[in-house]
């Protein structure tokens, strides 16, 4: 990968023996010609405004490449972040690539405590913004898809975290991903799957599936969060 190779040349320059680990993670880490949407995390020893002004070029060529902004911590922020960011720790240990440095990913200590707590956060904001969301745009359908897209792309990522807070091995497939939760939480499996169909499989709904799907999802997020909020671990 052309761009990332140049990416890479450019953090070694500007930050030496000053840089730890860059790692890829997320459903492209493991692609190897992937052209863009490569998530990637930086770590470093110290991380000062310096720093950040040396790598700021490189970083918006990256991002005008359409990649997503790389995650930059310094060490201690590494360490200290296995409890506010249990979900996205546990989505690295799944699935991710080194690409420089010190292999830090097998150090993360995740505690399903943390985890639940920030699986029930998440529902609560998206929860909020749904709502929002709903005011906002519901006269307007090509806007309500957005917003559905959104929802179940978020809905995923949390029921990733469900399914290992039960031990249970996470699949691929969104759709395969929603069977599996459907285990352990009530929801319209029919409107998720046909949702996670319409963002992942290029699927498509006509106007009264799109009502229904709206409705329908205000009750499913507010049933979830109930069940999360009452889960021990």
């Amino acid at each position: 990968m052309k761009n990332l190779d140049k990416f890479l040349e450019y953090l070694k320059l500007a930050l030496g023996d000053n840089l730890v680990s860059v790692f890829a993670f997320g459903s492209q880490a493991n692609v190897e010609d992937a052209k863009n949407n490569l998530n990637l995390m930086i770590v470093t020893n110290q991380l000062t405004a310096e720093n950040l002004y040396a790598i700021s070029k490189p970083v918006q060529k990256w991002v005008k490449a359409k990649n997503p902004i790389p995650v930059i911590m310094n060490k201690d922020e590494w360490y200290s972040s296995f409890d506010v960011y249990a979900i996205e720790y546990s989505d690295m240990k799944d699935n991710y690539r080194l690409l420089y440095g010190e292999d830090l990913v097998p150090s993360i200590g995740l505690n399903k405590y943390f985890l639940r707590l920030e699986c029930e956060s998440e529902l609560k904001n998206l929860l909020l913004k749904y709502k929002n969301n709903f005011l906002m745009n519901i006269r307007s359908d090509r806007e309500m898809k957005k917003v559905l897209n959104n929802v179940i792309k978020t809905l995923t990522v949390i029921f990733r975290s469900v399914l290992r807070l039960h031990d249970r091995p996470v699949p691929y497939r969104a759709v395969d991903i929603i069977e599996h939760c459907s285990e352990f939480l009530s929801f319209n499996k029919v409107v998720l799957t046909k949702l996670a169909k319409i963002k992942y499989e290029n699927d498509d709904c006509n106007k009264q599936e799109l009502l229904f799907m709206e409705s329908e999802i205000l009750k499913d997020i507010q049933t979830m969060l109930k069940q999360v909020d009452a889960m021990h671990f």
